[in-house]
């Protein structure tokens, strides 16, 4: 079998390990179609050479109102090039994939969507204003898309639930658990174990007293950095003499020099710049008590855990599938409210190290679910299944050994 994947549109450094292990252990031929990344988005894709099969295209953008759109030139490859299944976005964004939708299955090529299952209230361009009115339409002709798919691989169990409230067969729905390369975090988080935090400190510039708390992701709209700012200004407004509250921020993005003027040189903020996932990270959080983020968010949840880092977020309606790994109190806290609430909770947190020390155990143990390896398993059986049964085979289906969740 050949499968054609088109998910990003480009390839996220937290992905390249999964199509690693996919190539290896996968019972179909996977090729990847990659180009660079959307402009606004604020990270870049993995460079190559990859060691699995991939297509490098050249990713086109045009406006379309308020809205930008990505044409990605891969309908004749795919449609003319012998695939049995193409694996698409579900964001709307991605010109190609509404072609390959519709045109697909008359070439009989089983189409699947990977995504959250329902739609994040976010708005364009990564704007945290969500924007209902303009997103029905689209939102609609998304359903209708999805209804008439061959399979849906979704992020996470509610991302199942969403779907069959929209009409989509149960059956054809299969849950990927998303995550990261969660083992070669656990090494790192490992490896730095045995270092002085004192000596970390120093060399971040932090002082030895201070409640550290690590921001991780992009510096874009929707992940609200500028009211963690805000949120690390008002708690050290209160602290009344106690020590002080710092953070390191690891990311970078096209708000990095709008949020620096925002701190307005307030040494309390570290701005790390973009990283990538590797021991520099790993020593951030080794000196952090735990993992704040007062937007969206995402995969950060699993590289938290990883190195039993509870997270700190506010409850709204912009996250990510990955909220739902968060356990309120056990691994992390989802604080309700306004900005206020939000720093009042983090002043106690870090006034209290038994917190700190239950929430990371929590961490700790929420990491050993998010294994990539088993996400690679059910995301080539889910595959394999839903090809069988596009060809009609149930022998070919009970062979692929995975029931739908």
């Amino acid at each position: 079998m050949k499968v054609a994947i088109l998910h990003h549109g480009y390839i996220p450094h937290y992905r390249v390990r999964f199509y690693e292990l996919l190539a290896r252990q996968g019972r179909a031929e996977y090729v990847v179609f990659h180009g660079a990344p959307p402009s606004w988005i604020g990270t870049a894709a993995a460079e190559g050479p990859f060691d699995f099969p991939n297509r490098r295209v050249n990713n086109r953008e045009f406006r379309i109102g308020p809205g930008t759109a990505v044409y990605q030139p891969v309908l004749r490859e795919i449609l003319a090039g012998g695939y049995d299944a193409v694996v698409l976005s579900a964001e709307a964004k991605f010109v190609a994939n509404a072609v390959l939708a519709l045109i697909g299955p008359l070439c009989g090529i089983a189409v699947l969507y990977w995504g959250f299952g329902y739609h994040p209230q976010r708005g364009f361009r990564d704007s945290d204003a969500p924007q209902r009115g303009l997103f029905a339409g689209v939102n609609g002709l998304k359903n209708w898309l999805t209804r008439r798919a061959d399979g849906y691989l979704a992020y996470t169990r509610t991302g199942i639930e969403k779907l069959a409230g929209i009409g989509y067969p149960r059956d054809r729905a299969f849950v990927m658990h998303n995550t990261i390369d969660v083992s070669e975090q656990i090494a790192l988080h490992e490896q730095v174990q045995g270092e002085d935090p004192q000596q970390i400190r120093r060399e971040l510039g932090l002082r030895p007293d201070s409640t550290v708390f690590a921001y991780i992701g992009r510096l874009v709209q929707f992940k609200r950095v500028d009211l963690l700012i805000e949120a690390i200004r008002r708690v050290n407004r209160d602290r009344a003499g106690r020590p002080p509250v710092e953070a390191l921020i690891v990311g970078g993005g096209p708000l990095e020099a709008e949020l620096k003027a925002t701190a307005g040189g307030m040494p309390e903020l570290h701005f790390l710049g973009t990283l990538p996932p590797d021991v520099r990270v790993a020593r951030c959080l080794r000196v952090s008590a735990a993992v704040a983020i007062t937007g969206a968010v995402g995969l950060l949840v699993n590289h938290a855990f990883a190195h039993g880092r509870a997270v700190i977020t506010r409850e709204h309606e912009a996250h990510g599938a990955e909220i739902e790994y968060l356990a309120d109190d056990v691994n992390g806290l989802i604080v309700p409210g306004g900005l206020d609430e939000y720093a009042a909770t983090l002043g106690r947190f870090a006034d209290s190290p038994e917190w700190q020390a239950r929430l990371s155990q929590g961490a700790l143990e929420a990491r050993e679910g998010l294994r990539i390896e088993a996400m690679v398993g059910r995301f080539d059986e889910a595959v394999c299944a839903t090809i069988a049964r596009r060809k009609g085979s149930q022998h070919l289906v009970a062979r692929a050994g995975l029931r739908p969740e």
